[in-house]
């Protein structure tokens, strides 16, 4: 029967322009090594899941913009592209501020 005695993981950033870099690593061996590795994996989900809540700079090059405001389809699924509308998007702005303050 084998028996969990170690584990390494590594942390890779990709942005959105397929620049990646190593964020962190772990290496650990000892009895315990099944409790230490879902200790560290669940701190890193908290960091990765608050480094992603935060909104990123869209990156345009030249054309781009022209681009965007003329495609109709996802380019990862193929399915019809909505864009959101301006009004839409301030009621969900202010529908999230008033869950936030009902939360605190």
């Amino acid at each position: 029967m084998h028996k969990l005695c170690g584990y390494c993981y590594v942390v890779v950033r990709m942005d959105s322009s397929l620049n990646d870099e190593i964020i962190s690593h772990n290496l650990y061996k000892g009895s315990d090594a099944l409790e230490k590795f879902i200790e560290r994996i669940e701190g890193k989900l908290l960091n990765i899941q608050e480094d992603l809540s935060e909104p990123a700079e869209m990156i345009m090059a030249p054309g781009d913009l022209k681009a965007y405001n003329e495609v109709t389809e996802c380019w990862i699924c193929k399915g019809p592209f909505l864009k959101p509308v301006s009004e839409i998007v301030q009621k969900l702005e202010e529908a999230k501020h008033n869950l936030l303050e009902i939360k605190e």
